[in-house]
């Protein structure tokens, strides 16, 4: 067979974003010629592997920095991706997902009141969520109750429907789908190209031309999942809506101990912090013998982890370079920020001293945790940019980054991350098919999942 040079849509990225993307392509609309390609020897290898992100499918029930309307929004975008794991993937269930409970645990009066108003404005949007006191607590995980002082007093809000997710896993079984299901349309050209770096991207008069070393191929539509690298590629290209644009870089650490808990449990977060509160879940990886805890919060220069040779890659997202200085400062300058960043970037690496201060924040969960329990996790914890608007008071801009321009687009972190990697797909190919003139299948959509996917 002869090999294809030009196509309908090229996607870059074959984590959790670029993966459900090719499999909305290939399932609900008529594009006729895609291709994935992909850097590493694999799907899922970077940020959406499971060592390196938290395994949690994000609903909105027990994460404390959303407010009703977010949590609204995420229920229903996370919907897609649990009817994919339960409805196509149920028998992948204890590999690719673990169904279990979760909860935010609250500690002291002020926690308590703030925990007690959410579940009166919650209940009605997740109706298995529970409010349980200290007893009930001591019942379902003793760990939160041994060694806690009678006088510090724990609800949480307790929901038993919860998953956590193998998106590395996921990333492979999306895009297995999407050739399983290519395979009985000779008509199409789908094809997956990996240890297959991007070197050039070229704007033509019909769409992008995309050198991939010693091969230069065309399409209609260029999409860039490639986490802090999208933002890197847009800043390449000269993407107007980039120009007062850089990244902040955070990776997370974590931490192991025996297994303790067998709930997911979050804390409150503190609603000035942009980053998440300390949490112990279950280790998809090590599910029958091993607690995970995490994240720290470490700023770091290379757009992945441990990989100094996108240090230079990073510098180039750094422009305007004295805007983005002057961003980077009014951003430290935030009291609360300021001393969250010391603690996490300096204090925590101090050898045995930083094991010992983390001891102390999950004892939170754990009041009786030991020290010689906790052991680092080596290797793991993924980078997760965060959007820089150089311009701006307040520069960090959390949540979504979706870029574009035309005929391209650029997916920098999908927000909540991979929980909603399979809405996002589903309307990410919605939106394309528009700009290229293809349509795509809401029906069917419906019909697969259970639930209306929103029209474009």
């Amino acid at each position: 067979m002869e090999k294809q040079s030009e196509y309908d849509l090229v996607i870059v990225g074959a984590g959790v974003s670029g993966a459900a993307q090719l499999y909305a392509a290939v399932k609900y609309s008529n594009i006729k010629r895609i291709l994935l390609v992909e850097k590493e020897s694999g799907a899922g290898l970077i940020n959406s592997s499971a060592t390196q992100n938290s395994q949690t499918l994000h609903e909105g029930d027990i994460e404390t920095n959303y407010n009703l309307e977010k949590a609204t929004a995420v229920k229903h975008k996370s919907g897609f991706t649990r009817q994919y794991l339960q409805r196509m993937k149920s028998h992948l269930l204890g590999d690719l997902y673990l169904p279990g409970p979760k909860m935010v645990l609250a500690v002291g009066e002020e926690e308590i009141d703030f925990l007690e108003e959410r579940h009166t404005q919650f209940r009605a949007l997740f109706p298995g969520l529970q409010k349980l006191d200290g007893s009930e607590l001591s019942h379902i995980e003793p760990k939160l109750s041994e060694g806690r002082s009678e006088i510090e007093k724990i609800i949480a809000l307790y929901n038993k429907d919860g998953i956590t997710v193998n998106f590395g896993r996921l990333a492979s079984e999306l895009i297995a789908d999407a050739l399983e299901y290519s395979a009985r349309q000779p008509e199409r050209v789908v094809a997956v190209q990996y240890d297959t770096s991007v070197d050039e991207i070229v704007k033509t008069d019909s769409g992008w031309s995309v050198g991939l070393g010693t091969e230069v191929i065309t399409t209609s539509y260029l999409s860039i999942c490639a986490g802090s690298h999208s933002m890197y590629f847009a800043k390449k290209i000269g993407l107007k809506a980039v120009s007062k644009t850089s990244l902040l870089l955070v990776a997370g650490n974590f931490y192991y101990t025996p297994k303790y808990l067998n709930t997911k449990v979050y804390t409150v977060q503190n609603p000035k912090l942009p980053f998440s509160a300390v949490h112990g879940d279950p280790d998809i990886l090590n599910p029958e013998t091993k607690t995970r805890y995490g994240p720290t919060t470490r700023i770091v220069v290379t757009l992945e982890r441990g990989r100094m040779k996108t240090f230079l890659e990073y510098l180039t997202t750094i422009s305007p370079f004295f805007g983005s200085l002057g961003a980077y400062l009014r951003i430290m300058l935030d009291r609360e920020f300021f001393f969250y960043a010391f603690k996490h970037n300096v204090l925590f690496l101090i050898p045995g001293w930083g094991n010992y201060l983390f001891v102390k924040e999950i004892r939170k969960i754990i009041p009786s945790l030991a020290y010689k329990d906790l052991e680092r996790a080596r290797g793991q914890g993924g980078v997760r940019p965060q959007i820089v608007r150089t311009t701006e008071t307040n520069p960090l801009n959390l949540g979504e980054a979706k870029l574009a321009g035309e005929h391209i687009s650029f997916n920098v972190t999908p927000s909540p991350g991979a929980t909603t990697c399979v809405y996002n797909g589903l309307i990410d190919v919605q939106r394309i098919t528009k700009d290229i003139g293809y349509s795509f299948d809401t029906n069917a959509v419906a019909l697969d999942f259970g639930q209306v996917l929103d029209v474009l």
